[in-house]
Parts: structure tokens; C-alpha cells; sequence
């Protein structure tokens, strides 16, 4: 196991947890939280668990943020944490618990720079200006 590929797997998963923190906050129609009945916490919590899609008993356990009208909070540094622990925590756990899936990550890391490169010459080479 290479530094390099630690590294390349924990920027990866953490690029796919912004994606999903993005996700959450701007695709949510229906508010995550309906604050029933201010000041009872459990009534709350059965509720909101019971009528939302998106809030769960792990919503609770982490204190995930959400704004005053019950949807997910997008500016909170908070929620963005939240989405960073929970997707390296589980793309670390596949990856390692996939036969061969640190050897698949790892050739795909050492790959991917030289794909990289290939496109942008690609890139540059069919620019066109006028």
C-alpha cells in the first residue's frame, strides 16, 4: 500500500461526499424535518422519521443541520463534514472489503494522470477559436 494511492482514495471519496452533500441540499422537494411539536424532542424525531425520506435515526445521531423551514442545511460546514466522514468511511470499507478492490483502485490511480494528460492534449489539439 503506497502513500500515493491512500492519498488518491481519500480526495477521490472526498470529492464524491461534496457531490452528495450538493445532492442532498438541492434536489430535496420535501422539507427533511416537520417540527410537529416544538419542544418534544422524541415526538419530533418519531415524526420526522416516519413522514421525510431523507431523515433517519443517523441524521439525529450525527445533528445533521437543517434550515428554519426543515430542509438541509447547504451552508453548513457541519453537513459537509458529516457527508466527508460517512463516504470515506464507506468507500474505505468496500474498497478494502471487495476481493481485489484495493489492486483495482490502485491501478486506477496509477492510470489516471496519464488519461488525464491524453484529454487535455486532445483537448487542445481540437481547440478551435474563430
Amino acid at each position: 500500500m503506497i502513500v500515493w494511492h491512500v492519498i488518491a482514495a481519500i480526495l477521490t471519496l472526498l470529492v464524491l461526499g461534496t457531490g452528495v452533500h450538493i445532492f442532498r441540499s438541492s434536489f430535496n422537494f420535501v422539507p427533511d424535518r416537520f417540527n410537529a411539536a416544538p419542544g418534544r424532542f422524541w415526538t419530533n424525531h418519531s415524526i420526522d422519521d416516519m413522514l421525510s425520506a431523507n431523515y433517519g435515526f443517523w441524521d439525529m445521531v450525527a445533528g445533521t443541520e437543517y434550515d428554519s423551514d426543515g430542509f438541509y442545511e447547504f451552508f453548513s460546514w457541519k453537513n459537509l463534514r458529516i457527508a466527508w466522514t460517512w463516504t470515506v468511511a464507506c468507500g474505505v470499507a468496500v474498497i478494502l472489503s471487495v476481493p481485489n478492490g484495493w489492486e483495482w483502485f490502485s491501478a486506477m490511480a496509477d492510470a489516471a494522470p496519464g488519461w488525464l494528460w491524453a484529454l487535455f492534449l486532445e483537448r487542445l489539439n481540437n481547440m478551435t477559436f474563430f
